[in-house]
């Protein structure tokens, strides 16, 4: 196997100086080449490439700067970039995850986290599959098998977040028999491991925390530190320390996510109600997303401005879902009124019910411990489109003769009609 390349992108020839001091320390030891400007990748990917790592310096900060990175990227994803920038960029955090950064380091930076982070890209980079020439490839390989990742959110607590994730993860689980994970991203109040009543050994942050585990294996390793429910699903836990979690970052976050969906059929992610970067780091990667409102006129006026945001984000409506959850006759707003704001419709509007809290009080998903009750009729049906159409029988036919008529009767509905309170 070939040494490791290394393509250092900066104006000032100190950053190439310092990967070059780092690189000696490697082994093997990597070339490191540099260019002081865009335009001249090409010419050094021609020359010398292709390259295991890029490192991008401060000249590349600026919105033009990364823009030029994320072409550079859709040209050559098979190489890890990593971003070492002196401030944070005046973007967003959708525009600096489209460059393909794997990794961001702040200048100045010490030598041992240079290292670390020169090692994590070469071993990513190098877990890419590969041409029978023994070069990377310039388009993206198709990948044999990803889970699907849906994550749970909202503006505001108190909506049910943590409640729909578990009851997500348990239906997926129960009419599939696929193997099903529930990423705690509520980094500092983490509630799941609570809601399932599970005493975890250990949380995402041990096995972030964990030297010997790089992008490489780390899905090898995430089995290691999930704990499972009695139902099947497993757990990869949010930290027992709230202060742990400012050790956790955007590029964290991905990587886990990224094992995650390698290892298991169903990734479910739930978060804080809150658009930070850990969050948003967790929508780039999926697939689809919930967005949970309560009938109140709070959570309504921030949903909408959550998804407005969204928007911004130019995050597809069509992977977004909106949940409308304890809905309650009588409290000074109908859910007629709710509906009408969000011409997209709810896929489900749940009323508030007595069972999801003694469900939640033993530690087992509302629609295990009272799968008659009304509640779980109408999550159920909201999440029955996302069964496979032989697993969707199978879920009709475990509610008996009579449920499955009146699930049929759901399931042929609008999805508006399938929402409204009667």
């Amino acid at each position: 196997m070939r040494n490791p390349k290394i393509l250092v992108l900066e104006k000032d020839e100190s950053l190439a100086d310092q990967v070059r001091g780092v690189a000696a320390e490697l082994r093997p030891r990597p070339e490191v080449v540099a260019v002081d400007r865009a335009t001249g990748v090409e010419d050094a990917v021609n020359a010398d490439g292709p390259f295991d790592v890029m490192i991008a310096g401060p000249s590349m900060s600026t919105k033009n700067g990364l823009s030029a990175l994320q072409a550079i990227h859709d040209e050559t994803p098979a190489t890890s970039l990593v971003l070492a920038f002196a401030k944070r960029p005046d973007a967003s955090l959708r525009e600096i995850i489209r460059t393909g950064a794997m990794d961001l380091l702040q200048l100045p930076v010490a030598d041992k986290s240079l290292h670390d982070a020169v090692e994590r890209a070469v071993a990513m980079s190098r877990s890419q599959p590969t041409s029978s020439a023994g070069a990377p490839h310039h388009l993206a390989a198709p990948i044999a098998h990803l889970g699907t990742v849906f994550t749970v959110s909202s503006a505001t607590g108190g909506c049910g977040k943590t409640f729909y994730a578990t009851n997500l993860a348990y239906y997926l689980h129960q009419y599939t028999g696929k193997r099903t994970c529930i990423i705690d991203l509520d980094l500092q109040f983490g509630e799941v491991s609570t809601a399932l009543r599970l005493r975890p050994r250990f949380t995402i942050s041990d096995i972030l925390s964990r030297d010997d585990i790089d992008e490489v294996n780390l899905a090898d390793h995430i089995d290691e530190y999930v704990v499972t429910h009695d139902s099947g699903v497993t757990v990869l836990p949010a930290p027992k320390d709230p202060s742990d979690a400012d050790r956790i970052h955007p590029a964290d976050v991905q990587r886990v996510i990224e094992a995650a969906r390698a290892k298991f059929d169903y990734v479910i992610v739930d978060t804080p109600a809150a658009l930070t970067e850990i969050v948003l780091a967790a929508f780039d990667l999926s697939n689809q997303l919930y967005v949970m409102a309560t009938l109140d006129l709070p959570s309504v006026r921030h949903m909408g401005v959550f998804l407005n945001t969204l928007e911004k984000l130019k995050i597809s409506s069509d992977n977004v879902k909106l949940i409308l959850n304890k809905a309650e006759r009588d409290v000074g707003l109908d859910v007629a009124q709710v509906t009408r704001l969000f011409p997209q419709g709810f896929t489900s509007v749940l009323p508030y019910a007595k069972e999801v809290t003694k469900s939640v009080n033993v530690g087992t998903p509302v629609l295990a411990f009272a799968p008659t009750s009304e509640v779980s009729r109408r999550m159920a049906a909201g999440m029955s489109p996302l069964l496979p159409e032989a697993s969707r029988g199978k879920a009709l036919e475990a509610e008996g003769p009579t449920k499955r008529s009146l699930m049929a009767r759901i399931l042929r509905r609008t999805p508006s009609a399938a929402t409204a309170i009667s």
